[in-house]
């Protein structure tokens, strides 16, 4: 039986390819995961990340992409 098709994966990642465009944030892409990695220890960390948050919402909505919210995490690390 045929599972999806080769070209498929590599297209959306082409597709995706200018989501991190504009965010000065690690943003990590593999498949149909993309993780957002910015350390945060101040104020000013904590507005730079909403505002790189906030380029890519502006891009799921440009885009009619919507995020999983369920699939959605925040990690703290001390």
């Amino acid at each position: 039986m045929l599972q999806g098709s080769v070209l498929g994966p590599i297209l959306f990642l082409i597709f995706i390819n200018d989501l991190k465009d504009g965010t000065s944030s690690r943003v990590f892409k593999f498949a149909d995961d993309t993780k957002m990695s910015s350390e945060v220890t101040c104020d000013d960390d904590r507005n730079e990340l909403q505002s790189n948050l906030d380029v890519v919402y502006k891009w799921a909505i440009r885009w009619q992409m919507k995020f999983n919210m369920k699939k959605m995490q925040v990690y703290a690390l001390r």
